[in-house]
C-alpha cells in the first residue's frame, strides 16, 4: 500500500499570501483590481505547487477563494473568459499534470443542496458551478462536499439532497465526492446516499471518531469500494485540538492518529495498492514534514514520504 499524503489550501512555507476582497472595496475599485487579485491568487497556487514538487508532495486541495466574490450577484467580472487568467490556469494545469499531482477542492459550509430554502439551494448550485469551472480550468478531479443540514427531518433532507443532485450539471456530478461530518451525517448515511447515486464516499477518520455509526474497518472498506471504476480513493485525517473528540483541528497530525489510519489501510483488499490521505491541520504542509521527521514508516506500508 502506497499512501500519498496531501494538505489543504494554504502553504505556510510560501512567502506570498492569498488575497481576499470585500464587496465595498470591489465596488470602489472595479474589475481591473479584482483581476489583479485573481492573478495574484493563481500565482500563489503555482508557488504552492512548486513547493510541493520540490518536497515530493503530489496531493493538494486548491482553495475555493481563488476568485474573490466569485458567486456574488454584484460581481460583474467574467473571470473565466479573461485571456490572462485562462493562460495562468493552463500553466497551472499543465504543471500539475506533468508532475502527477492530484488536485481537489472543497466547497464550503454554506453550499447546502438539501436546504428547504429555494434561495439557499440556488446559491449552492451557483457555488458548485463556480467550482466546476475552476476545476475544469485547473485539472481538479475531486469536489468534496458534506450532506448539509437535518432541518428537523433527516429522511426528507436526504431526499431533497438526492433530488437536487439529480439536477446538477454533468461536470459537477462527475467530480462530486461526499464526506461524513461530525455533527449530522455519519459515514453510514453517506454510504447509503452513495449507494443511491454512485457518488464516491470520503471517510473522514476524525469525524467518524466523533460521530461513529459502524465499525471503522467496515466503513473504510465500503468507502474505498465506492470509488470502483471512478478513481483512486481519498481519505481525510485530522487530530483534535485539545482532545481526541475535539472537532477543532490541531496544528499538526498526531503520530498515533496517522498510525491508526495506516493500521486500517492494511485491512483493505490487495487490489487497492494506493490511497490518497488528506491531512487537515492548521499548519498545513508542516503536518507532512513533521510526520517525515518522526521517522519510521508504519509496518507493512511503503510511504516514501514518511
Amino acid at each position: 500500500m502506497k499512501i500519498e499524503l496531501g494538505y489543504a489550501c494554504l502553504n505556510t512555507s510560501v512567502t506570498i499570501k492569498m488575497k481576499t476582497l470585500r464587496l465595498k472595496t470591489y465596488l470602489e475599485k472595479g474589475n481591473e483590481y479584482l483581476k489583479e487579485l485573481v492573478l495574484h491568487n493563481l500565482n500563489y497556487l503555482m508557488e504552492c505547487l512548486k513547493w510541493n514538487k520540490e518536497n515530493q508532495v503530489f496531493f493538494f486541495r486548491v482553495s475555493s477563494d481563488l476568485v474573490p466574490l466569485a458567486t456574488h450577484h454584484e460581481m460583474s467580472f467574467v473571470w473565466q473568459e479573461d485571456p490572462d487568467i485562462l493562460a495562468k490556469c493552463r500553466e497551472i494545469k499543465a504543471f500539475a499534470k506533468l508532475n502527477g499531482m492530484r488536485l481537489s477542492m472543497h466547497p464550503g459550509q454554506y453550499t447546502l443542496l438539501n436546504s428547504h430554502r429555494e434561495e439557499v439551494l440556488l446559491r449552492s448550485v451557483e457555488d458548485l458551478e463556480y467550482h466546476r469551472q475552476m476545476a475544469e480550468l485547473l485539472g481538479v478531479t475531486d469536489l468534496i462536499l458534506h450532506v448539509g443540514g437535518v432541518y428537523g427531518d433527516k429522511s426528507q433532507a436526504v431526499r431533497r439532497w438526492v433530488e437536487a443532485w439529480e439536477t446538477l450539471s454533468q461536470g459537477v456530478k462527475d467530480r462530486l465526492r461526499l464526506e461524513n461530518d461530525e455533527k449530522s451525517y455519519t459515514i453510514r448515511e453517506v454510504l447509503e446516499i452513495s449507494d443511491k447515486t454512485g457518488i464516491p464516499a470520503v471517510l473522514d477518520f476524525h469525524h467518524h471518531r466523533i460521530l461513529p455509526s459502524m465499525d471503522t474497518r467496515e466503513a473504510l472498506i465500503k468507502a474505498v469500494e465506492s470509488w470502483s471504476g471512478i478513481g483512486i480513493p481519498k481519505v481525510h485525517l485530522s487530530s483534535g485540538k485539545v482532545s481526541e473528540l475535539d472537532p477543532k483541528h490541531h496544528d499538526l497530525i498526531h503520530r498515533t492518529d496517522y498510525e491508526m489510519a495506516c493500521e486500517y489501510f492494511q485491512w483493505l483488499p490487495k487490489e487497492h495498492k494506493k490511497i490518497y490521505l488528506m491531512l487537515e491541520a492548521k499548519k498545513k504542509e508542516q503536518s507532512i514534514l513533521k510526520l517525515r521527521d518522526q521517522g519510521d514508516r508504519p509496518r507493512g506500508l511503503t510511504d516514501p514520504a514518511v
